[in-house]
């Protein structure tokens, strides 16, 4: 079953060789844009967050607004011909004490979150494939963690 894509950016690799693993890319057109405003952060119980990205200016608006957030989430559908910055991605953010603080639809390749500290599981959903990762959110950092499914066309 072929996996639809909803929307597409202009994505390449980066010609700099990742270190252990990470993935890196650069945007298809120059840097020269300005920003895009953010969307308004909405609010679920005590988390705030944001979800969005899709567009050149909308995507590097987001990039740079990761460092303000404690938990930057980032989701990439790896594929034979291209990696691809996905939406529609099912994302529930579940903290220690096995309580959800965050479940939501992702409306872009990013999510980000102001989320208190502490340790959680966040799962990520991408047309019935579950991704699984342990983050620990502390002090003035960011924690950040690309979701990265691995599908062929």
């Amino acid at each position: 079953m072929p996996y639809p894509i909803r929307r597409r950016l202009n994505v390449r690799r980066s010609p700099l060789k990742p270190l252990g693993g990470a993935v890196v890319w650069t945007l298809g057109q120059g840097g020269n844009a300005a920003p895009a405003a953010l969307p308004p952060l909405k609010v679920q119980g005590e988390v705030q967050y944001l979800t969005g990205g899709v567009g050149n200016t909308a995507f590097e608006s987001f990039r740079q607004a990761q460092s303000s957030f404690p938990l930057a989430l980032e989701f990439v559908r790896k594929a034979a011909q291209h990696d691809t910055y996905i939406i529609d991605v099912d994302v529930d953010v579940i903290d220690r004490s096995g309580t959800s603080v965050l479940k939501v639809c992702t409306d872009g390749p990013y999510l980000l979150a102001k989320i208190r500290d502490g340790e959680y599981v966040v799962k990520a959903t991408y047309f019935g494939h579950l991704l699984e990762r342990k983050v620990r959110v502390a002090g003035h950092t960011s924690a950040r963690v690309a979701f990265v499914w691995e599908m062929k066309l």
